[in-house]
């Protein structure tokens, strides 16, 4: 991904936020913190946030591209598109107030919500679930999967990582 200078970027293995002040080369950016300080930082290691509304946008490279429904040219079923359902797990669009929260009371909140979807997807007319887990360190999608595998359904990993289909 191409970062410019004054870019709002989020550190994919630490709980913080800067802003891009210098760039390096095509792999390596200066970023000043929110403490204040310049990190040399390889551009693997952060991850740029969403404009419009600040979340961090921890759904992988292909973003601009798998949010696409329609392509001009091709005729799409409307019926279809109302049977999927999507569920967002990124916990910052769960609760005000996770930065008070354990590690371990995120996840589980998290899959208190995701069973709850489940179930009432399973009880519904709907044909896919895709469930945003965002790519981390993986502890939340093994999770996920080992929920899904309770239930016995059918399930992919979405090209990113970030996301999970699953199929009924």
């Amino acid at each position: 991904m191409k970062f410019n200078i004054g870019d709002k970027v989020l550190f994919k293995r630490e709980k913080k936020r800067g802003l891009i002040v210098d760039i390096k080369s095509l792999y390596k950016v200066v970023v000043k913190n929110d403490d204040g300080f310049e990190e040399n930082i390889s551009v693997d290691d952060i991850i740029l946030l969403e404009p419009l509304n600040d979340k961090a946008a921890a759904y992988g490279t292909q973003l601009d591209k798998k949010d696409l429904i329609l392509e001009k040219d091709s005729p799409v079923n409307p019926n279809h598109l109302k049977r999927i359902t999507k569920i967002d797990l990124h916990i910052e669009l769960i609760a005000d107030d996770y930065h008070n929260m354990s590690n371990s009371e995120i996840v589980r909140m998290q899959l208190s919500i995701c069973r709850e979807r489940i179930e009432t997807v399973l009880n519904s007319k709907e044909k896919k679930l895709l469930i945003v887990h965002g790519i981390g360190s993986g502890v939340l999608m093994k999770a996920v999967h080992d929920l899904l595998d309770e239930y016995s359904l059918r399930y992919y990993l979405a090209r990113d990582g970030g996301a999970t289909e699953v199929y009924f």
